[in-house]
C-alpha cells in the first residue's frame, strides 16, 4: 500500500484532488492532506510517504525548500510539483534533487495530473518489489560472516554479561554500531510457526531496512524465536534517529513486509538510550509488548513513549498534586475501557505494590477511584446488556466493606479494588474484548472526543489502537462500508454545525475543528452541506 500527500496553499485544489484520488484507488494508496509547507514537514516527519505532489509557491515554505528537507528523511520519496507559473528556475533547481520526479502545470487538467501520480505510485511499487530481490545472496553472506558479532550482541541484549566483559573475551570483534554513541532498540514479534519462516522475515526486513534507509545503521538480531531486535543508529552521528521517525520506517517495512511477503510482525519502537543499557531495554519492550498484544493476529505497532509510564508507573509515582492524580486517572480509565485484567493488574502493581514509596491517597481520591471503577462497569454493561444495568452491588459492596472497616488499611482496600477491575476487565473480554463493533465504538469515541486535535488523523487513530495504520484503514472500511476520513470529516462537520449555530466566528470554528485556515475550513464546510457557515447561522437562528 502506497501513501500520497497533497500539498498546497489553496485548499480548493487540494480537497478536489484528493476526492479525485480517493475514489480513483479506494482503499489501496492513502491520501494524506496538508495546506502549507510546514505542516506538510511535520507530517513527512512522522509518517512514510511514497510520492508528493507539491505546490512550489507557498507563504510559510516553498516546495523546493520541503524538498531539500524530505531528502534527509526519505531519499527515496517521489516528488512531483504542481505550479501556476511556467519558471524554468524552478524546474531547473527541482531537477537537481534525486527526489525531482516531474513538474506540471495547473492549467494543463486535472486528468494529467491523475495519469503523472498513477505512475508514480505504479514505480514506487515496482522498486519496492526490486529492492526485495536485488543483493540477497550478497546480503546473505555478508549476514554469514556477521555471525560471531551476532551471537555475541544477541547475549548481550539477553542479559549474558557486559559488554565490557564480552569486548575482553573477543578482543577482535568489529562492531558495525557505536558503542560510544546511543543506539536506538526495534522489538519485532513475528506471528509465524515455523522457525524458517522467522529466519525469512528477518532477511527480508534486513533487505528492506539496507535499500531503503541508508541513512540508518543497523544490527538484527533474533535473541528468541519469533523475536526480532533491530539496534539502530543514524549514519551521520550529529543526527540520531528520533522515536516519531523510527516509528515511520517501521510502520513502512510492517506493511511491505505483509503486503509482498504475508509476513506479520508487531513492532515496538523503543527510544534511543545508552548501549550498555540494552539488556534493561529489551526486557521493557517485551513487558511493553505482552501488555498490548491481544492475541488477535492482528498488526501491531506501538511506541515506548505511549505505553512506558504505563507499564512502569513513573507517571503516577508521586500523587502529591491534583494533576498527577489525574493522570493516574485516566490511566486507569483507559486500560479498563481497552486492556486486559493483566495489564490493569500490572499498572496497579507497579504503581502501588512495588514502588519504595507508594502514592498515599486521601478519602477524597480514594471515593474518586471508586468512582471511576463504578462509572465505568455500568457503561461496559449497559453496550452489552443494550439497557441501563442493575445496581452494581459488586462494587458498592466493597465500597461499604471499606467504609465500615476502619481497621482496613490502604493497601487492603487496593488490593480487593485491583481484583474488582480485573474481573471487570474479564468479564468485558468474555463478551466484546475481540469483536470488531467494540473496536469500533472505540474508534469512533476517541474521533468524537478528539474532534478539535488538529493533529487527528489515521496516524494517531492507529497509535491509539496500536493497529497498523494501513491495517485499521482497511479493517474499518470493511466492516463500517465507510473510510476512517469520511467519519472523522462526518465528526467535524457536526461539531463545526454546533459551534456556528451557537454564534462562534469562522476562524474560531476553522481552529476548533482542526482546519489551517478559515478558507479550507468555509470550502469543507460548503462541499459537505451546500452553504456557507454564515448561511448555516441564519438559517438555524430565524425568529
Amino acid at each position: 500500500m502506497q501513501t500520497l500527500l497533497l500539498v498546497d496553499d489553496e485548499p480548493n485544489i487540494v480537497e478536489g484532488l484528493a476526492s479525485q484520488f480517493e475514489g480513483r484507488y479506494g482503499g489501496d494508496v492513502i491520501v494524506l492532506k496538508s495546506f502549507s509547507g510546514l505542516h506538510a514537514l511535520s507530517i513527512l516527519q512522522n509518517n512514510k510517504v511514497d510520492v508528493v505532489l507539491s505546490d512550489i509557491r507557498m507563504p510559510d515554505m516553498d516546495g523546493l525548500t520541503l524538498q531539500r528537507e524530505t531528502e534527509v528523511l526519505w531519499p527515496h520519496i517521489h516528488f512531483v510539483f504542481l505550479s501556476g507559473f511556467d519558471d524554468f528556475q524552478f524546474i531547473h533547481q527541482a531537477s537537481k534533487s534525486p527526489l525531482y520526479h516531474g513538474y506540471l502545470l495547473k492549467m494543463e487538467g486535472d486528468e494529467v495530473v491523475l495519469n503523472k501520480i498513477d505512475q508514480e505510485i505504479a514505480q514506487c511499487a515496482a522498486e519496492a518489489r526490486a529492492e526485495l530481490e536485488q543483493g540477497e545472496m550478497q546480503r546473505r553472506y555478508a549476514r554469514m560472516q556477521g555471525f560471531l558479532q551476532r551471537a555475541a550482541l544477541e547475549g548481550f541484549v539477553r542479559g549474558g554479561g557486559s559488554w565490557q566483559q564480552i569486548q575482553h573475551s573477543l578482543p577482535n570483534l568489529e562492531m558495525t554500531l557505536d558503542p560510544t554513541r546511543p543506539v536506538a532498540m526495534v522489538l519485532g514479534k513475528d506471528t509465524a510457526a515455523e522457525a524458517t519462516e522467522h529466519l525469512q522475515s528477518l532477511m527480508l526486513a534486513d533487505n528492506i531496512l539496507a535499500a531503503q534507509f541508508p541513512q540508518l545503521v543497523f544490527e538484527s538480531l533474533m535473541p528468541e524465536s519469533g523475536t526480532f531486535v533491530w539496534l539502530l543508529q543514524g549514519a551521520a552521528p550529529e543526527n540520531p534517529p528520533a522515536t516519531n521517525y523510527l516509528y515511520a520506517v517501521f510502520e513502512a517495512l510492517q506493511q511491505q513486509l505483509s503486503d509482498t511477503a504475508n509476513c506479520p510482525v508487531s513492532v515496538v519502537v523503543g527510544n534511543a538510550g545508552p548501549f550498555e543499557n540494552l539488556a534493561e531495554q529489551y526486557s521493557l519492550l517485551n513487558r511493553i509488548y505482552r501488555m498490548v498484544d491481544q492475541s488477535a493476529g492482528r498488526l501491531l505497532i506501538v511506541d515506548e513513549n505511549t505505553y512506558a509510564d504505563l507499564l512502569l508507573g513513573t507517571g503516577s509515582a508521586s500523587i502529591q498534586n491534583q494533576f498527577q492524580f489525574s493522570a493516574l486517572l485516566q490511566q486507569l480509565d483507559q486500560l479498563m475501557r481497552t486492556g486486559t485484567a493483566d495489564t490493569v493488574c500490572t499498572m496497579m502493581q507497579t504503581t502501588f505494590f512495588d514502588a519504595a514509596e507508594p502514592p498515599q491517597l486521601d478519602s477524597e481520591q480514594q471515593l474518586l477511584l471508586f468512582t471511576l471503577l463504578l462509572n465505568v462497569r455500568r457503561e461496559i454493561f449497559a453496550e452489552q446488556l443494550g439497557e441501563e444495568p442493575a445496581r452494581d452491588t459488586a462494587c458498592f459492596d466493597l465500597f461499604n466493606a471499606y467504609l465500615r472497616s476502619g481497621a482496613a488499611t490502604q493497601l487492603e482496600m487496593l488490593h480487593r479494588f485491583t481484583d474488582l477491575c480485573a474481573e471487570t476487565c474479564r468479564q468485558r473480554e468474555e463478551n466484546e474484548t475481540h469483536s470488531t463493533q467494540a473496536i469500533i465504538k472505540r474508534i469512533n469515541r476517541y474521533i468524537e472526543d478528539n474532534v478539535e486535535n488538529y493533529d487527528l488523523s489515521l496516524t494517531a487513530l492507529a497509535r491509539m489502537t496500536g493497529f497498523n495504520p494501513s491495517y485499521l484503514s482497511r479493517f474499518y472500511r470493511i466492516n463500517t462500508g465507510k473510510k476512517l476520513s469520511d467519519q472523522i470529516d462526518e465528526a467535524k462537520l457536526q461539531h463545526a454545525k454546533k459551534l456556528i449555530a451557537q454564534g462562534e466566528l469562522v476562524k474560531n470554528v476553522a481552529e476548533r475543528t482542526g482546519f489551517a485556515s478559515p478558507s479550507a475550513f468555509i470550502l469543507f464546510f460548503k462541499r459537505n452541506t451546500g452553504v456557507t457557515p454564515r448561511q448555516y447561522f441564519e438559517s438555524e437562528n430565524k425568529s
